[in-house]
């Protein structure tokens, strides 16, 4: 048997497992450890029907253990019949990110009540709340429940509930936790009787702070045991921030124990939501609804991070084995290829955009290595058995993988038609290590089979190449599939004022253009349908406006959103039932004098008094959708600062009821319209800081008709006297004083975008991102000359700097200062957004750069090397 034959029968089977590296994408991997919990779909029957609830089950869950239980009462958002929706933010988020060790069974009802009031819908003497607590006993029933261990929780609506629920039964719980709730003084000696942790934020607008720390000082003053946790911003809606703390779930565990009431607040977990567990309904499809614009500049910085931002794990994994039988004349070879690891590194990247509509992208891979752990030979003369190979790929310099792709939307999806692969491995940037090999039998044949292996494998250097050429499709099919993932995401705005309200979005890809000064991508938008909705009502269509998108900025990312959104939302909040909110809900004595007897006495006639012994419900209804309306500047050019929120009719609905009925009789309504102006305006007051100034102005005198639903039509209304009750009302809850709000740099992984713009054009919200550049500003007493450098940019010429001047940077990434002075070379990192301030320094000659504030005039800056890595 010749060396070259032997090389054949051998290197066809190693080849094969070598080729089959796919160095790009993510190999699979099999999950291993412990198992999670899990949320687990339930139905309680009662006379009133079918009622669905989720109980979580905590990994490891097994009947012969009594576990500990946490029964949860959700807020006003989740009402609703389908089962999920109290899962969506809350305890539900809490619990799922912490599944694989949560020790907890967890309850979560659903309140099915969706007329209730924003806080009462557990306690306000609706079947809700018994109801729940029937399920709570089917679950202990059902569950191998420890009943001296469970925990009463709720948010909102639900901590009010979870009060009134610890003063009815407080032997039942072990603890307590309420968040932004409140209950009445005649429970404190019951509530006595449970540890309680109350948590409640300083600039609630909706519950006052004081109705939680007021029951804790009682609870504590009669010998009870309460604490009080006070959030210093966040508002009503503070669940999410809460209950991300390792803090509450620890006292849950031992609640016999002193928690850690101090929490610094500034410090927060971020816990995604569970929106996606309620199944999305369109309501409305809005075409051309969002352009997003990414500019060239925006690219060159984010092919600088991208290669950061691919997991260690990436580009490592392990190929089976594999065996075969070789024929080589008349001998019969059995050959197997023993396993190879293989792993690499992407170094660089780069995305360049083309006129021709491509994108080209560079994957700088670097040390690239394949090890195969052995091959083995038997045949009737021959028994070898070589040991560990490796093929090193990019040890020298990064190999460069350059892939040409087309962005182009097919069925309402971004697809990546691939144009052009290269891949060539330099012969310098390659090696290939010798394997040692033991022959039996035909021992001089040892060195004959370690070269033939070494030189079967550089002859096919080609066929690794065009092996990484053919992984990109798979690449190109996983992003596909990622992309995909982003597009059936639900996005919601959780700052809604009414929770039933929440506006809820898909978007979908309409079309992508790629230029040679970047890409643009345009979306159109699905709306939800507000609960309930019928799946077989039709989804309202609303077309692109007539004049199309405005012109984008060439610089950074700019975002256009049309206005037909906000219209969309609107028509489908008042075909609903559920755009209502009571009045007693609101802050402001206004609106409080629109729920009282007293009130209507005086503007109804003598003879439809309301006597006292009538319960009123008034609460307030979108009847006609409201519009935004930009409002021009004269002598102001660009995006509009000021816009009007039209509404043209909000009903006032007055229905009484006997206390011996259960159904609510309509009495009067009252039809109101106004204008609300607004100002959004973004303020740049130094380099390096943004605020949001939210402005209201003042609404203009509402005009309102009032009239009674049933009786004589001559009976009169003061309508004028509603008028003026509604503007206190809505005065103390919208059009409080401005607000500022500081808008942070936008940090993702390296990458660091800037506020720019933000405002309205005709028909288009606009926001605009830019890269935040360096400042350089000189405060010392003479001219300073340095050097810069980015990433990978050489040292630049030496740059002068005179004193009380600025240089002003756009750099894609950080730079790295250098400076001679008589204290020697000084070296310093600064970061995407840095103002520094050249000083003079403590040795004589010598400077220093310090770090601006968010002033302009600054006063106590730390050296800048005391901020970021002293040397590159």
């Amino acid at each position: 048997m010749t060396r070259a034959s032997i090389g054949r029968c051998t290197f066809g089977a190693l080849l094969l497992s070598v080729v089959s590296l796919t160095a790009l994408p993510s190999p699979a991997v099999a999950q291993t450890g412990n198992a999670t919990g899990r949320f687990v779909d339930h139905i309680y029957r009662d006379a009133d029907g079918e009622h669905k609830y989720v109980v979580f089950e905590p990994a490891g869950y097994d009947a012969s253990k009594k576990w500990p239980l946490v029964f949860y009462l959700h807020g006003a958002s989740g009402r609703g019949r389908d089962g999920r929706a109290q899962l969506v933010v809350g305890l539900g988020p809490a619990v799922k990110a912490r599944a694989a060790t949560f020790p907890f069974l967890v309850v979560f009802p659903q309140n099915e009540n969706l007329k209730s009031r924003l806080l009462g819908g557990w306690n306000d003497g609706s079947p809700e709340l018994p109801r729940a607590m029937r399920i709570l006993e089917e679950v202990e029933n059902t569950y191998s429940v420890n009943r001296d261990h469970e925990v009463l929780v709720g948010v909102s609506m639900g901590a009010f509930g979870t009060w009134q629920v610890a003063a009815e039964s407080p032997e039942r719980w072990k603890a307590m936790i309420a968040v932004s709730g409140g209950g009445e003084d005649a429970w404190i000696p019951q509530l006595t009787k449970v540890p309680i942790w109350a948590f409640h934020a300083a600039d609630d607008q909706l519950v006052p702070p004081s109705r939680s720390s007021d029951l804790v000082a009682g609870i504590n003053a009669a010998g009870g045991r309460a604490y009080v946790s006070i959030v210093p911003t966040g508002g009503h809606n503070i669940g999410a921030q809460v209950l991300a703390r390792d803090e509450i779930f620890q006292w849950m565990e031992h609640p016999e124990q002193t928690p850690v009431t101090e929490i610094d607040w500034s410090k927060r977990s971020a816990i995604a939501d569970m929106t996606d567990e309620v199944r999305f309904v369109p309501g409305a499809d809005v075409s051309s609804a969002a352009r997003v614009r990414v500019n060239r500049d925006l690219l060159e910085s984010l092919s600088y991070v991208l290669a950061e931002q691919v997991p260690p794990d990436a580009l490592q994994g392990w190929k089976p084995g594999r065996s075969e039988v070789q024929q080589s004349g008349l001998a019969r070879i059995n050959v197997h290829v023993g396993g190879m690891h293989y792993n690499a590194e992407l170094e660089n990247a780069w995305i360049a955009p083309h006129p021709n509509g491509q994108l080209r992208v560079h994957l700088g891979l670097r040390r690239m290595t394949m090890t195969i752990t052995g091959t083995q030979l038997q045949g009737r003369l021959l028994s070898a058995q070589a040991g560990p190979m490796a093929i090193y790929i990019g040890h020298a310099e990064p190999v460069w993988l350059v892939v040409d792709v087309t962005p182009q939307v097919v069925e309402r999806q971004l697809k990546l038609q691939l144009n052009a692969v290269d891949f060539q491995i330099p012969a310098h940037n390659w090696s290939i290590s010798r394997p040692g090999v033991d022959v039996r039998g035909l021992p001089f044949m040892a060195d004959r089979i370690a070269d033939r292996l070494v030189d079967g494998i550089a002859e096919k250097k080609w066929m690794i190449e065009q092996e990484i050429r053919n992984s990109v499709p798979q690449m190109l099919a996983q992003l596909e599939t990622r992309v995909a993932q982003f597009w059936s995401r639900t996005m919601t705005y959780r700052q809604f004022p009414m929770p039933l309200w929440q506006p809820k979005f898909r978007f979908y890809p309409e079309s992508v253009v790629v230029d040679d000064q970047g890409l643009e991508l345009r979306m159109g938008a699905l709306v939800a349908a507000l609960a309930p909705k019928s799946d077989n009502l039709p989804i309202r269509k609303y077309e692109a406006p007539s004049n199309g998108f405005p012109v984008a900025s060439t610089t950074g990312l700019d975002v256009a959103a049309s206005v037909r959104i906000a219209d969309a939302y609107s028509d489908l909040l008042t075909a609903s039932d559920v755009a209502g909110f009571h009045v007693l809900d609101m802050n402001g004595e206004g609106f409080r004098r629109l729920g009282r007897h007293e009130f209507w006495n005086s503007v109804l006639p003598a003879e439809r008094q309301i006597p006292p012994t009538t319960e009123l419900n008034t609460e307030f209804v979108v009847a006609q959708a409201f519009r935004v309306v930009p409002v021009p500047e004269e002598g102001r050019a660009g995006l509009h600062r000021n816009f009007v929120l039209r509404i043209p009719q909000l009903q006032l609905r007055l229905a009484t009821r006997e206390p011996e009925q259960k159904e609510w009789t309509d009495l009067a309504v009252a039809d109101i319209g106004f204008d609300q102006p607004l100002r959004l305006d973004l303020q740049k007051p130094n380099f390096s800081t943004r605020y949001l100034e939210v402005g209201f102005g003042k609404i203009t005198p509402p005009q309102v008709e009032a009239r009674f639903v049933a009786g004589d039509p001559s009976d009169k209304i003061d309508a004028a006297r509603i008028g003026e009750a509604f503007y206190d009302g809505w005065t103390a809850n919208i059009g409080r004083s401005d607000r500022d709000g500081r808008l942070r740099d936008i940090q993702q992984g390296g990458f660091t975008l800037r506020w720019d713009a933000l405002g309205m054009t005709d028909d288009h919200f606009v926001l605009q991102l830019k890269r935040p550049g360096i400042r350089v500003y000189n405060r010392s007493d003479s001219a300073v000359e340095y050097q810069m450098r980015g990433t990978t940019s050489p040292w630049s010429e030496l740059l002068r700097l005179e004193p009380g001047k600025f240089h002003e940077f756009q750099p894609a990434t950080a730079l790295t200062w250098r400076s001679q002075g008589e204290q020697g070379e000084q070296l310093y990192t600064l970061p995407l957004g840095f103002e520094a301030q050249i000083r003079n320094g403590t040795a004589a000659g010598g400077i220093q750069l310090f770090q601006l504030g968010d002033t302009a005039t600054p006063a106590a800056e730390t050296p800048a090397g005391e901020q970021s890595a002293a040397t590159p």
